[in-house]
């Protein structure tokens, strides 16, 4: 995948040139923590994502009337709702500022919760059969560096972006005339209001009153007018951009992936065996952590490709069913170290991922997972997934997924 932003575009502004809002768009939502706690995910190792406002991914979706939903992900970014009017593509992006690093930035930024369903009709891996899984899960962005070459490049063009975006709007000239003239019948209205008040004389108190009354009808008149050039700017500004060459370029710019981050996932889970509330029990909890090094593109300017290298360590508290029982448990602690490998050239990534997983006090619990993975962009917010390989289980579960992922909602952030 060219990258988790592949393009910001202009929503609205306020003031010119240094503040800004604009609307990032096309965020690829990541797999939920909640699938890969249940080793049903795509990827167990996922390359960092911006999440989006709201975000759903259906996986094989099935309904036979049952009490709990299955098979079925939603994942929230409370970022977008809470946060500072004021927020920043630098922060949100970790661009360096010149009075901050912003490398931490994304404790809250990136951070989003999720819900995750998924129901087995077969034992496989870790899952039983007959059994629906809800999991909850949390996932954020701990550390992001960026070397002072990318931070240069980025705001650079987070500035030319800026400037071109002015160039652009729509109605321009209309705008600025409308605005002065604004100005000036505040001012008149301003004076008229004091000579009103200082005048004694009735006939020409009311000559100034019908005068100060026109001015007002006038700002009025005034003010609808910019309110509907404003209300039609947002997306002939938008459709302005999309034909600019220039705007475009500096938006592939924003496309850069930083040099290294560091991110951070927990899980927990419950089964419900038969799809049952009253058999619920506890089913495994996991906390993660996942570095990420952007290693090289071979052509990114052409290509627009880049290789990444992740690595990811997990532990996990279980709860394995005793054998040849149904409904008879014990924890069990593991812990989970692997890799993945993703090469992505524009729509099209490719992935391959190994983890082993030891478990504490059963060595013959341990198992190990590899997957290949293919996603492919369709549209701004809409990808195909398919993964194959094997699972974790003792019998080297096969391992099969087709997914559609796809994300919603609007996320605008200041362009100072």
């Amino acid at each position: 995948m060219k990258n988790n932003i592949l393009s910001i575009l202009l929503l609205f502004y306020t003031f010119p040139l240094i503040a800004q809002d604009i609307e990032i768009k096309d965020l690829k939502t990541l797999n939920a923590p909640g699938f890969q706690i249940l080793d049903i995910a795509p990827n167990t190792i996922d390359k960092p994502s911006n999440p989006k406002a709201f975000a759903a991914s259906l996986m094989s979706l099935t309904s036979s009337g049952t009490a709990l939903p299955k098979n079925f992900a939603l994942e929230v970014s409370p970022y977008w709702y809470f946060k500072n009017k004021n927020a920043t593509v630098s922060q949100y992006l970790n661009i360096k500022e010149e009075n901050r690093s912003n490398s931490y930035t994304g404790l809250f930024n990136k951070m989003s919760m999720s819900i995750a369903s998924v129901y087995s009709d077969s034992t496989s891996g870790s899952l039983v059969k007959n059994t629906n899984y809800i999991a909850f899960g949390m996932r954020t962005n701990v550390f992001t560096y960026r070397n002072e070459k990318q931070n240069q490049k980025l705001r650079t063009a987070l500035v030319n972006f800026s400037e071109r975006v002015i160039k652009l709007r729509p109605n321009q000239k209309d705008t600025d005339s409308l605005e002065q003239e604004l100005n000036a019948t505040s001012n008149r209205i301003r004076k008229l209001y004091g000579e009103l008040m200082a005048e004694s004389n009735d006939s020409l108190k009311r000559a100034i009153n019908e005068k100060y009354i026109n001015a007002i009808t006038r700002k009025t008149l005034i003010k609808k007018k910019l309110d509907d050039l404003e209300n039609q700017a947002p997306d002939l500004l938008e459709n302005n951009i999309k034909k600019d060459t220039l705007s475009q370029n500096y938006l592939k710019e924003l496309d850069d992936l930083p040099l290294f981050q560091v991110d951070a996932a927990f899980a927990y889970s419950e089964a419900f065996p038969e799809n049952k509330t009253e058999n619920k029990h506890f089913n495994r909890s996991g906390v993660w952590i996942n570095a990420t090094l952007n290693a090289f593109s071979f052509d990114h300017e052409e290509l627009n490709d880049n290789l990444t290298l992740m690595m990811c360590s997990r532990f996990i508290s279980d709860n394995i069913s005793n054998e040849n029982t149904v409904n008879e448990f014990y924890r069990q602690k593991a812990f989970d170290f692997g890799f993945k490998i993703e090469y992505s050239i524009k729509e099209l990534s490719l992935s391959f991922e190994y983890l082993k997983r030891d478990y504490s006090n059963d060595s013959n619990l341990n198992s190990e997972r590899r997957v290949g993975t293919l996603q492919y962009k369709i549209s701004e917010n809409l990808y195909l997934t398919g993964s194959y390989g094997t699972n974790f289980g003792s019998d080297s579960t096969l391992f099969t997924l087709f997914g559609i992922n796809y994300g919603l909602g609007k996320s605008e952030l200041k362009s100072k």
